[in-house]
């Protein structure tokens, strides 16, 4: 009995410990790097994109692209500490992005589409602006 109750705790306290390191608002300006990976798996050298977010609980609104160029982030959801939204561009491209916040870095992926067939998937990788 006293060893389950051990155990219980140090599961408790792991699971705390990994929530503490993913939790966070995406609130901020974020600026980084996104790396696309080409149709045979190498990857393209890293690009700037960059970030201004607002979340209010679950909404998340912005902008994100290219720091020169940033486009309103639509469809966006907070939900188990991961953001997802998309940014659609005028030429008919979407970009995608499901993006969580890990040890205090934006981190996650992005794929681009054109009439519905996905184009590409990339990392992406941000820290908060200074």
């Amino acid at each position: 009995m006293k060893r389950l109750l051990v155990t219980a705790l140090v599961l408790t306290a792991l699971a705390s410990a990994a929530a503490a390191q993913t939790a966070g608002s995406f609130t901020g300006k974020w600026e980084g790097t996104f790396t696309l990976q080409r149709p045979d798996g190498t990857e393209n050298p890293p690009r700037p994109i960059a970030f201004s977010l607002t979340q209010k609980g679950k909404q998340l609104s912005g902008t994100a692209g290219p720091p020169d160029q940033q486009e309103n982030i639509q469809k966006a959801v907070v939900s188990a500490g991961k953001a997802t939204f998309e940014v659609p561009l005028s030429n008919g491209q979407l970009f995608k992005f499901a993006l969580a916040i890990v040890k205090g870095r934006l981190q996650g992926d992005m794929s681009g589409e054109r009439d519905g067939v996905v184009r590409g998937h990339a990392t992406v990788d941000a820290a908060k602006a200074k």
